[in-house]
């Protein structure tokens, strides 16, 4: 006969397993990779670094604010209101950020140092801002528009340049300036002051306004990199004659191209996954495919890729995976 003390001392122990097997099975599906950790951020979403990889600029959804997260340590700065913020950009030596939104129709640059909006600059539905490489001109695609507005950004000076039916997407390299066309599923090519000289033609798909085509380029232009969300392929492409160079197969609802500061890689966020691609530009291929821990939102490369930052949509926290 089981005496009452013993009966409770099996519940006990039965108890103590079930809460463990728990745990274990919620590591297992949310966990932090290995050797990886977070950053406590409220409802994340947009994000960049600095040049130098120490500071992660990310927009809090919730409460219209962009922060500033030491990335080594975790710690916030004063953050910077920046309300309907839909997305970021940082210039290239890490002395403008750029938050732009669609529903207030402007862009906020801001002093990442202050941490306050310096200037702002109209455009018609924003959807997209690329930096020259030599961080002297701002391109601002807009989508009702029709428009590229090419900002000096030592003058302030400002003027739109008309490039096609609903943009949806810009990259800057340097000679020259691209623009993804949802209407006509073509890519503007333009002068650095924003003129448009020629027109590469992508592969047919169905890429809409809801779906847009997302870019990125090699620093040297060899490759013109165009991620079709609606088929779930990344195509890449020789610039200067529109030849189809690869198609890769992208998991579906693959929503975000990122590329590494080099170029000589690029990442391919899938929403339904807990995983980014990584691909080899001039290999032309997948390498790697690597774990983040939770559903990522945006994603960043540390400047050194040591790290792959990525802002988590289900969770108030960037994962920091080591690379």
């Amino acid at each position: 006969m089981t005496t009452p003390s013993i009966r409770r001392g099996v519940r006990r122990r039965v108890s103590c397993v079930v809460v463990l097997v728990a745990v274990l099975v919620a590591l297992a599906c949310t966990g932090q990779p290995d050797g990886g950790h977070t950053l406590s951020v409220h409802a994340p979403g947009a994000l960049v670094l600095s040049p130098d990889g120490a500071t992660a600029y990310v927009t809090d959804q919730t409460d219209g604010l962009v922060r500033a997260v030491e990335t080594a340590t975790g710690r916030e700065h004063l953050p910077v209101d920046a309300p309907f913020t839909d997305s970021l950009t940082i210039d290239h030596h890490g002395g403008r950020l750029f938050a732009f939104s669609r529903a207030a129709g402007a862009v906020a640059v801001i002093d990442p140092v202050q941490m306050t909006v310096a200037e702002r600059i109209s455009a018609q539905d924003p959807v997209a801002v690329a930096v020259a490489p030599d961080d002297t001109r701002a391109y601002v695609a807009s989508s009702r528009g029709g428009t590229v507005t090419v900002v000096d950004m030592a003058s302030g000076a400002a003027v739109d340049r008309p490039v096609g039916a609903l943009p949806s997407d810009v990259v800057a390299a340097g000679r020259h300036v691209y623009v993804a066309l949802a209407a006509s599923r073509t890519i503007a090519v333009l002068t650095p002051d924003g003129v448009v000289t020629g027109t590469v033609r992508l592969p047919t798909s169905a890429v809409t306004e809801e779906d847009p085509v997302r870019l990125g380029v090699t620093p040297d232009e060899t490759t013109l990199l165009t991620l079709d969300p609606v088929r779930g392929e990344l195509y890449l492409v020789d610039p200067s004659t529109s030849t189809l160079l690869a198609t890769l197969g992208a998991a579906a609802g693959a929503s975000m191209l990122r590329m590494s500061a080099d170029g000589r890689r690029a990442y391919v966020v899938a929403t339904t996954t807990h995983e980014v691609a990584e691909i080899d530009v001039a290999a032309r291929a997948q390498v790697a495919t690597v774990p983040v821990g939770c559903t990522p939102g945006a994603i960043a490369e540390a400047p050194d890729g040591s790290a792959l930052l990525a802002t988590c949509t289900d969770q108030d926290e960037v994962s920091v995976v080591p690379r």
